[in-house]
């Protein structure tokens, strides 16, 4: 009896091979599955250093707007044929137009203008009011472009004052990782140090 049950036993112990490639294949599975659990790298934007002629007039900056996938945390691929598309494995720390809106203040600061800059909705004279148009890795060129318009709107009336499209780009080493981030935050700073002293000239 006692014969009988070591040999079950030892029956049960043993894996055939077949049982040894299904097990291999379920670890397989479970370890693919936690890797696409994985969380992405977040990056954030920095303002740009610049410097401004002193202004007497106060500006609002509400939320910058944009449309489509720049409305969000994904940091876009545009392909040569026009699709979208992310760069895996990465996003921005939050959606791209709070991102913009918080480094545009810090830039008005940044260059000697604080005490000219509504917090939390207060009185303004001006809304320096943005649209995000382009702010992408062009896939075919290795281009990170970043485009914004730019109106100077009049709190009291809501007349456009001026308006103007601000670009730049900066080149990017490789679509993967951490380098379109930071190819994109050269570009912004680009733009931010002309879009800023621009603004405040107007608003006199």
């Amino acid at each position: 009896m006692e014969r009988k049950t070591s040999e079950a036993r030892a029956r049960r112990g043993r894996r055939t091979p077949a049982s040894l490639s299904a097990l291999a294949a379920l670890l397989a599975l479970g370890l693919s599955g936690c890797a696409s659990l994985t969380a992405p790298e977040r990056f954030d934007l920095r303002a740009a250093a610049v410097h401004a002629r002193p202004s007497r007039a106060t500006f609002a900056v509400p939320t910058p707007s944009a449309e489509g996938p720049l409305d969000g945390e994904l940091i876009v691929v545009r392909g040569a044929d026009g699709s979208l598309s992310r760069v895996p494995g990465v996003e921005w720390a939050d959606r791209l137009p709070s991102l913009l809106q918080g480094r545009i203040v810090e830039t008005f600061e940044n260059a000697g203008l604080a005490r000219q800059v509504a917090v939390a909705g207060g009185p303004a004279q001006y809304a320096v009011r943005v649209e995000a148009r382009r702010f992408d890795i062009d896939a075919a060129t290795h281009m990170a472009t970043v485009e914004m318009t730019a109106r100077l709107v009049a709190e009291n009336g809501g007349r456009i004052v001026a308006a103007k499209i601000f670009s730049a780009s900066a080149p990017v080493a490789e679509i993967a990782g951490a380098a379109p981030a930071l190819a994109l935050n050269r570009a912004l700073a680009d733009v931010l140090a002309r879009m800023i002293p621009w603004a405040a000239s107007l608003g006199r």
